[in-house]
């Protein structure tokens, strides 16, 4: 399936019709913002739509944020402290179930 690439971003084309449908576009760009802005190593962020194995109809945007192997832990969980604590301040909260954020880490 084709993406949508902007630097470091890439979306899936299903994201954006299911953000769409429930009036959340505007979320998912903060919620970028907000990685860009917790985790300062950033190497990208993919963004794709993930099926609820355990509820039908439920999905979420699972945005992946990319970080090098070297990234130190005490640096990622104070980057996931402050990204889960500007989350539930700055994305309404009943839009919050529709995303998650996942790290994977690369090899530099």
């Amino acid at each position: 399936m084709a993406s949508t690439i902007s630097e470091e971003l890439a979306v899936d084309p299903s994201v954006s019709t299911f953000l769409q449908r429930r009036g959340a576009q505007e979320e998912l760009r903060k919620i970028c913002e907000l990685a860009r802005g917790c985790f300062p190593g950033l190497i990208g962020l993919e963004v794709t739509l993930q099926e609820d194995p355990d509820e039908d109809g439920r999905s979420q945007a699972v945005v992946c944020t990319r970080l090098a192997e070297s990234y130190p832990d005490m640096q990622l969980r104070l980057g996931l402290r402050r990204y889960h604590e500007r989350l539930v301040t700055e994305i309404p909260l009943p839009l919050c179930p529709l995303f998650a954020l996942i790290i994977q880490f690369v090899s530099e």
